[in-house]
């Protein structure tokens, strides 16, 4: 089976700790990352469905603006050189997660309320 993930959730679900906003939610995240192919989607994808800010496919969270969330897909996709269609599996993408993060971190992470949950 395949996961359909944009561009931020390629990089983001690598640091996955088993929180978020539901437990519905969670439990999604656990099928997705469970899965062994992941096509490359522009805009929400199988983990966005889940969430209580996507709201007629535009992410209304609080902390992110959409346009926000549509930038850190496009350089997420930049930085890892994947393409929407693509088909790629974890390894593949944990595989140039080094040579990226410091980059992915700088520009990304320092904002992220997510922050102390993927780097402690």
């Amino acid at each position: 089976m395949k996961a359909k993930l944009r561009g931020h959730h390629l990089i983001c679900l690598n640091f996955f700790r088993g929180e978020g906003y539901s437990e519905d939610f969670i439990r999604n995240i656990y099928s997705v990352i469970g899965k062994e192919i992941i096509e490359i989607v522009t805009g929400p994808d199988d983990v966005c469905s889940r969430c209580p800010y996507l709201k007629e496919d535009m992410c209304n969270n609080p902390e992110y603006s959409d346009e926000m969330i549509l930038l850190q897909d496009s350089e997420a996709l930049r930085l890892l050189e994947f393409k929407p269609g693509m088909r790629v599996d974890w390894r593949m993408i944990s595989d140039k997660l080094t040579g990226i993060m410091g980059d992915w971190k700088a520009r990304f992470c320092r904002e992220c309320g997510y922050r102390n949950v993927c780097f402690g």
